[in-house]
């Protein structure tokens, strides 16, 4: 690599102004700038193949109609040198790049793009850069039409609608229990400034939308002296730079009378403590009691940026359910979940306290809670265990960051929020400095600790404050659409036969401009450049003591990854419901050594992000297809044997007797389990797509469906009106964890150093190996005759494990409380011979010239697209936010015949090559990488299979588009359909689904 220039350098234009690193990305910086255009670029110098460019602005909120919001959509459609009807989805389509999106906060819009190609990203850039210097947005009120908000009329008598891309976004967040909190909660600290407008609120003010008011974002934003550009990873800087002094910056010099916005972002707040009662919209018969979100806010405006990193570094410690403030929340009678974390999205820094599941009446409780909490740190600190317990996780999250991916991009986003808010871009400097400070106290007696203290103190005595309870209301939401409804009627009533005339004709021309096939594709690399597929790490496989123990060398420092598969195949389908309120108590109920609070720090420190997943491979796992439980975690490698014997006593020596533990647990986090709300339906319509063809997910929709809830819910009424259930439910507890700690056909697979691993294998092999082959049989409990007795490997009967599973369901539907759609279909082309490679980008063509059109530029979906899982063997069409149903399930099942007749250039077929080759391998960390491969191979998952079908990519042609359009087809009809929407949606489209059910409360 190529040294960045020193400090005073000059550098094709620019100045370098300063240089730096940043130790987490191990990373030389550079910052630069362009004394013409007045741009500042930040060079991230380090060996990451995957390349990071990043365009930010500085925009603040002006108000609440989004429209920064539905600028960053407009500037990206289409400009004067790649015109197109949305250059944004040509890239995404039609590149090889590895990310792309455009991110608005309330101080700053940004353009992340990655790729493992310096040429293809170079070309990106220049499509981003020219959007922004001429997009024709300026100059065609179309695109406002379609990305923002437009008014329709069809037919003089036809009802007057309400449509556009950013407004169906923000619709489809109605009913956003924790968005419209954050949004009361501003408007309660900052009342009447700037720092009270939050992105996202345009459904609530379509009235007041105006495209004058993005032109006016456009024009005074969008210029490179408000900008900041972050260059990311292994790249030719000079080359880099050159590009953007000859092309783009020395061509756009900065406004004579240009400004800097930082002082409008710096508006002083009103000094002041206030509170508020507000209510968020609901649809009838969600739960309206004890569903409130309380906020308590504190302004820290005041604070210099080191200081803020601090107060961010110490809401970990409160944050933590066994920090002081959870404890005295419980003496206070709160046992509720309790967040505390440093709200940075705001323009001004707000340290809050937030309560969920809450009714007013625990509004001062929370708040004379909080206050007792800052009162005894200020007297007293904090446990020295807890504070070293979150010291290290943070050390360990910091060695851990190259496990991400797109990191070029995530890290500019933690920069552009700083530079928008002070002009600087020393953000990772600041932090690793912070983090120094923050550490030393870690192993100090508690009255030595004068950070947190002094943090805790500042807390007590804040310039501004707010306490602010946000109340669903059920019946809201159809209120609110009632409403939509009738300014529209009162909006056509006022109109005159001409305006009418108008609009009708209007409403024509626009379904004519939008509904033309038009491109941009000359940003293209040839798919001849594309790299060979990465390369496999091997790894090497041993069974002792009956376990089956796989292990990767990886080229990391000090830290590992592992997992371990635990056979469920003791338990019967009537004991699932106990599985999942056995990992709800894990370190909520003592053990004979450990208190419950001693168990959330020892979990804290060594089981670092810490998953319980169930699994259930399909028959191509041969032995391995049963029902497992998979547990994983990271770890410093010097713990590893600590932390493998800390979970052993987790999961096997709970004392389940404590029946007030159990109860306080289920009280406090059953409102997690209830799917019933508005931001699961994308996940739900994933789940319930692919658990009717694969058995994996039937098994994780079993063990964590909505009839989970109900069972907690129903063991949480009978522990309360039914003493003597406690024993029967302790019992079944005991058997469950002794059910699933046993060794019997157990599976783990571990990355770690070369120099550590031989350590770790041994000890995983002598702790496991201890555990029985079969349950164990205790006092009061009638032992292994009381569990399913799993069958052999080779019974030869006609019964299987997969027999456990409830009978899947192609076609289904859930209603709940959501405004839109979120909508799947599956295709299924697992252990399919005749499904190739090469037809992967046709899934692509078929995402972007069927799907996109359809449904997201004519059909008003936020988007919608075509992706598709080779180790899993199945495709999916999705679309999100939908304010349709029927519709897009015909386009959906008629996409493959849609493809046939689709007509294709050669330019356009290698642009859906690069974009499908990059899809089909997706990024990971050098852990991470080893450990995908290892669970392939425990699933059954073939990788020389997977393999094939990525080399296979590049071998598209036209020849073939319609052998793969007709198998696509094929899929289709034969696919899984599944759709989570509104009740009236899903009511109406029932004939559709072989199944449709109402989640509630």
């Amino acid at each position: 690599m190529t040294k960045l220039p020193e400090p005073g350098q000059l550098c094709c234009g620019f100045t370098a102004v300063s240089q730096g690193r940043i130790e987490s990305l191990s990373a030389s910086t550079a910052e630069f700038f362009h004394p013409l255009s007045g741009a500042q670029v930040l060079c991230i110098q380090n060996d990451d193949r995957e390349l990071g460019f990043s365009l930010i602005y500085r925009t603040p909120q002006l108000d609440e109609t989004d429209a920064c919001h539905m600028a960053e959509h407009l500037v990206l459609s289409s400009c004067k040198k790649y015109r197109s009807r949305d250059v944004f989805f040509d890239m995404d389509s039609m590149s090889y790049s590895t990310f792309m999106n455009g991110i608005t906060d309330t101080s700053y819009t940004c353009y992340p793009i990655c790729s493992r190609s310096e040429e293809q990203l170079l070309k990106l850039m220049d499509v981003v850069l020219c959007c922004m210097e001429e997009p024709d947005a300026q100059t065609e009120p179309h695109f406002f039409e379609r990305e923002a908000l437009r008014y329709e009329l069809e037919t003089p008598d036809s009802p007057l609608l309400l449509a556009g891309t950013v407004f169906s976004e923000d619709w489809a967040h109605l009913t956003d229990l924790d968005e419209n909190a954050d949004s009361h909660t501003a408007r309660t600290l900052y009342p009447g400034r700037l720092a009270a407008n939050l992105p996202g609120r345009a459904h609530l003010h379509y009235e007041d939308v105006s495209r004058e008011q993005v032109m006016r974002v456009l024009t005074e934003f969008y210029t490179y002296s408000n900008c900041l550009i972050v260059l990311y990873g292994d790249m030719d800087y000079g080359r880099v730079l050159s590009f953007l002094d000859r092309e783009h910056l020395s061509l756009h010099p900065a406004p004579l009378n240009g400004g800097s916005l930082i002082s409008l972002l710096r508006e002083p707040p009103i000094p002041g403590f206030r509170c508020s009662i507000e209510e968020s919209p609901a649809y009838s018969g969600s739960r309206g009691s004890q569903a409130s979100v309380i906020d308590y806010a504190l302004d820290l405006s005041d604070c210099d940026e080191e200081e803020l990193i601090c107060f961010d570094l110490f809401s970990d410690l409160l944050d933590h359910s066994a920090s002081p403030l959870h404890q005295t929340a419980k003496r206070e009678g709160l046992n509720h979940v309790i967040q505390a974390f440093l709200d940075t999205l705001l323009i001004h820094p707000v340290f809050k306290f937030r309560l969920y599941n809450g009714d007013e009446g625990d509004r001062d409780r929370l708040l004379r809670a909080v206050r007792m909490t800052l009162e005894e740190i200020c007297e007293k600190g904090i446990a020295p265990e807890l504070y070293r317990a979150c010291v290290k996780e943070h050390s360990l999250t910091d060695r851990l960051v190259r496990e991400g991916v797109h990191l070029g991009c995530h890290a500019a986003e933690e920069i552009g929020r700083y530079w928008s808010l002070t002009g600087k871009t020393d953000y990772f400097a600041l932090y690793e400095r912070a983090c120094a400070r923050f550490a030393e106290e870690a192993y100090k007696d508690r009255q030595s600790q004068t950070l947190i203290r002094n943090l805790a103190q500042r807390l007590l005595k804040p310039f501004a404050g707010a306490l602010t309870v946000t109340v669903p209301v059920p019946g809201l939401a159809e209120q609110l659409e009632s409403q939509r409804s009738s300014f529209l009627e009162r909006k056509k009533a006022s109109m005159t036969e001409e305006e009418i005339s108008s609009l009708v004709a209007a409403t024509r021309s626009f379904h004519d401009w939008n509904s033309r096939e038009y491109g941009c594709r000359s940003f293209l690399i040839s798919p001849k450049d594309l790299p060979a597929p990465l390369e496999h790490e091997p790894f090497c496989e041993r069974t002792k003591k009956g376990i089956t123990g796989f292990f990767s060398p990886a080229p990391v420092s000090g830290v590992f990854c592992f997992q371990i598969y635990f056979d469920l195949g003791f338990l019967s389908r009537e004991d699932w419901p106990f599985l999942a309120l056995y990992q709800l108590l894990l370190t909520e109920v003592d053990t004979p050594s450990l208190s419950s609070i001693r168990q959330k720090i020892l979990e804290q420190e060594l089981l670092h992000d810490c998953t319980f997943d169930e699994a259930f491979p399909g028959p191509e796992a041969g032995s391995r297809s049963r029902p497992q439980l998979a547990v994983f975690w990271y770890g410093l490698t010097a713990d590893f044997t600590q932390s493998l014997h800390f979970l052993l006593e987790l999961m096997g020596q709970a004392s389940y007797q404590n029946t007030e533990q159990i109860i306080s647990a289920l009280e406090k986090y059953l409102p997690d389990y209830d799917l019933s709300q508005g931001e699961n339906a994308s996940s739900i319509s994933y789940a319930l797509a692919e658990s009717a063809i694969r058995t994996d997910a039937r098994f994780r929709a079993a063990t964590n469906g909505q009839e989970i809830y109900y069972f907690l819910k129903d063991t949480l009424q009978r522990l309360k009106s039914e003493p003597e259930y406690g024993r029967e439910l302790a019992r079944r507890l005991f058997q469950t964890a002794q059910a699933i700690l046993t060794k019997n056909r157990m599976l783990f697979v571990a990355a770690a150093p070369a120099d550590t691993l031989p350590q770790l294998k041994k000890a995983a092999f002598d702790c496991l190996g201890s555990l029985p082959d079969c349950p164990r049989q205790a006092d009061g409990v009638s032992g292994v005759s009381s569990f399913r007795q799993p069958l052999p490997e080779s019974s030869g009967q006609e019964s299987s494990p997969a027999d456990l599973l409830p009978a899947p369901v192609m076609r289904s539907a859930v209603s709940l409380d959501t405004p839109s759609q979120e909508i799947r279909l599956m295709g299924d082309f697992a252990g399919r011979d005749d499904f190739k490679g090469r037809y992967l980008p046709f899934l692509i063509a078929l995402s972007d010239r069927i799907l996109k059109p359809s449904l997201r530029y004519r059909g008003g979906a936020y988007d919608c697209g075509a992706d598709f899982s080779l180790p899993n063997g199945y495709f999916s069409l999705w679309c999100t936010a939908d304010p349709g149903l029927e519709e897009t399930v015909r386009i959906f099942r008629q996409a493959g015949t849609a493809l046939r007749s689709l007509t294709l250039t050669e330019e356009e077929l290698d642009g859906y090559v690069l974009s499908a080759f990059s899809q089909a391998q997706p990024l990971s960390g050098p852990l991470n990488t080893r450990m995908r491969l290892m669970r392939r191979k425990a699933a059954g998952i073939c990788t020389e299979t997977v393999d094939a079908l990525i080399r296979d990519i590049p071998n598209a042609s036209l020849e073939c588009q319609a052998e793969a359009a007709d198998l696509i087809q094929e899929l289709i009809e034969k696919g899984s359909l599944a759709v989570a929407g509104s009740r009236q949606a899903v009511e109406r489209a029932a004939r559709l689904f072989e199944r449709t059910e109402h989640l509630h409360s």
